[in-house]
């Protein structure tokens, strides 16, 4: 999958959507199903090496979901109240 949108582009109606049908799942799980996650993580500040400071596996306070976005599957990482989708 690769990323294609966060909430702050999308609409209520659908976020709630795939909200309602989230299924937590690890960071392993996550990354193996979420291409061009790296970029992502550099474009947010994250860094790529624990040396470089810290990396998106190491925040604690991230989630990361499983569910459906306007009908087709998607994974979602819950980043500071805002949902970023992969589909």
């Amino acid at each position: 999958m690769r990323y294609t949108t966060n909430c702050t582009s999308s609409d209520a109606t659908s976020i709630n959507n795939m909200k309602r049908r989230a299924q937590e799942v690890t960071y392993r799980t996550f990354r193996r199903h979420c291409g061009n996650l790296d970029e992502v993580a550099q474009q947010m500040g994250y860094a790529l090496h624990p040396a470089r400071g810290l990396m998106l596996v190491n925040d604690w306070h991230v989630r990361y979901y499983k569910s459906s976005y306007r009908g087709k599957p998607c994974y979602y990482m819950a980043h500071s109240a805002i949902e970023y989708i992969w589909t």
